[in-house]
C-alpha cells in the first residue's frame, strides 16, 4: 500500500506477523479500509482479538499452521491467556464487529510495535520485514559463515574466518566484541555488530540459519 503523500501528517498502519517472525507493516492513507474476509482462505470463520480500543487482532482459528509464539504471547500480554494462535495473524484498527477495518492510528501503532519489540527480545528472536529485493537487511556478522559473500562498498567477498585482533589493539578498549573478517581475496575488514546489506545479497544460508525466510514482495 502506497503511502498517501497528500496526508503528510496522517497515516493508518496495517500490519501482518507470520509465524516464522517476518512481519509486513503498510503504511499509507488514513481513510483506507481492509477486508477482513479476504485475509484468510480455507473453512472456517476468523477470530478477531480487540487487542485495547485502538487495535484489533484477527487470526483463523484452528488452524494447521505453525503455532504463531510472537502472537500468542502478545494476546497475553493484552489479557488473553491460552490463545492458540497458528499461522499468520493481521492488525487493524477497531472493526466494530464488522468485516471492514481502518488502519491502525499513529499513537496506537507505536505502542503496539514497542511491545512486539519487547516480545520478541524476551523470546530470543528477531523480526524481519517483509522485503523487496533491492530494501536492506540488517546483517549481524555472527551470522557470517565460511563461503558467505560479504559485500563492502558494492564489492562482494568471500568469507574465509574470523581472527582475533591483537590485545593490544586500541579499537578492543572502545568495541571489545570486534574482530577481523578475513576473505579469500587477502581483503581483511575490522568485524563489529552488523551492516546493511541488499535482501537478495544476503548471505548463502543467511534467512535459514537466522530461522527465517525472505518473502517475494
Amino acid at each position: 500500500m502506497p503511502l498517501d503523500f497528500t496526508h503528510p501528517q496522517e497515516f493508518s498502519c496495517f500490519g501482518t506477523l507470520h509465524p516464522d517472525h517476518l512481519v509486513a507493516w503498510s503504511f499509507g492513507d488514513p481513510h483506507v479500509e481492509w477486508e477482513l474476509t479476504g485475509l484468510f482462505s480455507g473453512p472456517g470463520a476468523y477470530t478477531t482479538v480487540p487487542l485495547d480500543a485502538e487495535t484489533d487482532m484477527h487470526y483463523h482459528p484452528g488452524g494447521q499452521g505453525a503455532p504463531n509464539a510472537v502472537a500468542q504471547h502478545l494476546g497475553a500480554r493484552y489479557g488473553f491467556d491460552g490463545l492458540d494462535v497458528r499461522g499468520a495473524v493481521h492488525f487493524t484498527g477497531p472493526s466494530g464487529e464488522t468485516d471492514r477495518a481502518l488502519g491502525i492510528a499513529p499513537d496506537a501503532f507505536d505502542v503496539l510495535y514497542d511491545r512486539v519489540k519487547d516480545i520478541c527480545a524476551a523470546l530470543g528472536v528477531r523480526t524481519w520485514c517483509k522485503l523487496r529485493p533491492a530494501d536492506t537487511v540488517s546483517v549481524r556478522y555472527t551470522d557470517l559463515e565460511r563461503g558467505d559473500v560479504y559485500c563492502s562498498m558494492n564489492s562482494p567477498h568471500r568469507v574465509q574466518y574470523f581472527r582475533d585482533l591483537p590485545a593490544d589493539s586500541k579499537t578492543l578498549e572502545f568495541i571489545p566484541e570486534a574482530r577481523y573478517l578475513v576473505c579469500d581475496d587477502e581483503e581483511t575488514f575490522i568485524a563489529y555488530g552488523t551492516y546493511q546489506c541488499r535482501a537478495d545479497r544476503a548471505p548463502a544460508g543467511y534467512w535459514q540459519r537466522t530461522g527465517n525466510q525472505l518473502l517475494s514482495a
